[in-house]
């Protein structure tokens, strides 16, 4: 039952409404697999028999599989339309609108998150974004911080949150609302199916896509900065709280480039002995970019737009390419 109707409801009318809601679920999940059926019949249906990423030693067929499952052990990525309901992604977004409100950029010093050629020196030597791992922290966009470094610009401190890149990476961990969706039994479900096995979250972040600002989010393989050994295992699940498409922004995914190996890695850097021979006294960044061995030049054809209204989900392994075009005055956040 919906929030705010279980306690009025008894008998055999929550009993209907229970299975009126189960049926719903299942219509859904059903229109789902079909899609994912036709989009994998689209980009050529796939060998016969695959093998399972997650575990290379499981083969099975193609054509008795879940859809989903094989379209994405075959793709790298996969998408549930209507996976959450309107209703959901409103409380989602209510949520972080109230997180907002509380942030103050002037004692939080409203740090600038970046995806340029100034990324590793952004990121890499922040303590504001490494300690964000089990945290709540705000980041803006390069052309809203103050030139002094400290708060917003004046055009933006009473509008801050259009000055948002992106608020992580513990959201999962620190706030109610959005532990409930990332530890929700459809999330569990759905990740069951495509063949892990007591998975965890490690990081949870709400993107801004403003208006007007922010630049581009190059090609890019996430495993960069959830690099796990000795194999990659991550997976990223992107729910589409507004209208996700072509002309705001929405990801692109190049199918088939998570069998490609991670290009860099983003660790931990050595430090330099200080004075009298302690560790890490030089000012120097802390994490960087280190390249793979395996490591080959960027190939962006053949990459895919994936749209998505409200409520719907895209699932990716963080080794496949993806990036998302430079933001237009048309996107919204």
């Amino acid at each position: 039952p919906r929030t705010g109707m279980s306690c009025r409801l008894t008998g055999l009318g929550a009993i209907a409404l229970a299975a009126i809601y189960c049926l719903r679920r299942r219509l859904i999940e059903r229109n789902a697999r079909a899609r994912a059926a036709r989009a994998f019949a689209a980009l050529g249906g796939g060998p016969a028999r695959l093998s399972s990423w997650v575990d290379k030693r499981v083969e099975y067929a193609t054509a008795e599989a879940d859809p989903r499952r094989a379209f994405f052990d075959a793709h790298g990525f996969f998408v549930a339309r209507s996976f959450c309901a309107a209703s959901e992604c409103q409380a989602l977004i209510a949520r972080m609108a109230g997180l907002v409100e509380q942030w103050d950029p002037e004692v939080d010093n409203a740090a600038v998150f970046r995806t340029d050629a100034k990324q590793e020196k952004a990121q890499g030597s922040s303590d504001y974004f490494l300690d964000s791992a089990d945290r709540i922290h705000f980041f803006t966009e390069v052309g809203a911080a103050a030139a002094d470094g400290v708060g917003l610009r004046p055009s933006y401190r009473s509008r801050k949150a259009e000055a948002l890149n992106k608020v992580g990476h513990a959201l999962h961990l620190r706030d109610a609302v959005f532990r409930g969706y990332s530890n929700s039994a459809k999330l569990r479900e759905l990740v069951g199916a495509l063949g892990w096995v007591s998975p965890v979250v490690p990081q949870s972040m709400y993107i801004f896509k403003q208006a007007g600002i922010g630049g581009e989010v190059t090609s890019h393989q996430d495993s960069t900065f959830l690099f796990t050994t000795p194999r990659q295992t991550c997976l990223g699940l992107w729910l589409a709280l507004e209208d996700a498409t072509l002309t705001n922004g929405c990801l692109w995914v190049r199918p088939g480039s998570h069998h490609e190996p991670v290009r860099r890695a983003f660790v931990r850097q050595p430090q330099p002995p200080a004075a009298g021979g302690a560790a890490g006294g030089a000012a120097t960044a802390a994490m960087g970019f280190e390249q793979q061995p395996e490591a080959e030049p960027v190939a962006w054809e053949g990459a895919l737009p994936r749209s998505a209204a409200p409520g719907g989900l895209l699932g990716g392994l963080l080794a496949a390419l993806r990036r998302l075009p430079p933001r237009s005055p048309l996107r919204r956040p």
